[in-house]
């Protein structure tokens, strides 16, 4: 199989993410244990719910927001045999596919703030109940065997950029 898509900055980000806020959290349960012991130390207590609750929130938005993230995308254009890895903390989900069974190919662009741009595929596979997303980045070559997979998807995210004119 051939590598035709790899994004090895989603794994290091959502890792890096994933132990900021476990250390948050214990932080969190340590002011929540300090305001136990120590007795009316209300400053403890307050900081203590509020780095557990931002702790969860943040554990939740990070697992829902990369939990359908291809990191890598393998094909054999001869065969029709795919795999794609999903990136799973500090481990990966591997789904062991075929080419037609890939549809859907469409650009979805996310606006950030301040105007940033992240670009995705998008595709579904039977398999896997949601949208699978993989991530495009702007002035990336686009391999030839992507290019034949999904021709309109990589010519909208070339127009996007600005590379394609009209």
């Amino acid at each position: 199989m051939t590598r035709i898509l790899y994004s090895p900055g989603v794994a290091k980000r959502s890792n890096f993410s994933i132990i900021i806020l476990v250390a948050v959290l214990l932080y969190g349960i340590w002011e929540l244990w300090h305001a136990a012991t120590v007795g009316s130390d209300q400053l403890a207590l307050i900081f203590g719910v509020l780095f557990i609750g931002g702790a969860i929130y943040g554990l939740r938005t990070t697992l829902a927001e990369t939990r359908d993230l291809v990191t890598a995308f393998d094909a054999d254009m001869a065969s029709g045999k795919a795999a794609m890895t999903l990136w799973r903390p500090f481990r990966a989900k591997r789904i062991d596919t075929t080419l037609d069974q890939i549809t859907g190919w469409r650009l979805w662009v996310e606006t950030g703030s301040r105007g940033q741009r992240a670009y995705f595929l998008l595709v579904r596979e039977p398999t896997h109940q949601r949208t699978l997303r993989l991530e495009l980045t702007r002035g990336m070559t686009i391999p030839d065997d992507l290019r034949q997979l999904a021709p309109e998807a990589i010519e909208d995210f070339e127009r996007e950029t600005g590379v394609a004119s009209d």
